[in-house]
């Protein structure tokens, strides 16, 4: 066992486990935003979450030692969980926004032909 098992305030293990609180409430906030009817600020959240992330990757260097400790291996834990949920929306977000793109484009399309090449002339002539 490392000695930094017995003192949980010493060392990077504090301000790791900080940085994963502040970067897991990033997430929880932008996954709150995503369950709501409302325009999502993804600048905003994509900004918190490199800022999160950043730090974390600056103090990763630093945890070899605390790799096994239950409060950083419950902390991340619980991070990934949040991700997960976070994953789903934002899945389900950016494939409504496909079907929406491509419901307008075919529109589109279809608005700006004349019906020259259209699949429906063919049909209706071959009746």
């Amino acid at each position: 066992m490392s000695a930094g098992w017995h003192r949980p305030d010493h060392g990077a293990l504090p301000f790791a486990l900080g940085a994963i609180e502040r970067l897991n409430d990033a997430i929880r906030s932008e996954t709150l935003d995503l369950s709501g009817p409302g325009p999502v600020d993804y600048r905003v959240h994509c900004q918190r979450k490199s800022q999160g992330l950043l730090e974390l990757s600056r103090l990763a260097p630093l945890l070899s030692t605390y790799r096994e400790h239950p409060r950083l291996r419950a902390a991340l834990g619980n991070f990934i969980a949040t991700l997960g949920a976070n994953h789903r929306l934002l899945d389900a977000r950016l494939k409504a926004a496909r079907t929406v793109a491509e419901i307008v484009s075919r529109a589109i399309s279809e608005g700006q032909s004349d019906g020259t090449y259209s699949e429906h002339i063919w049909r209706e002539e071959r009746r």
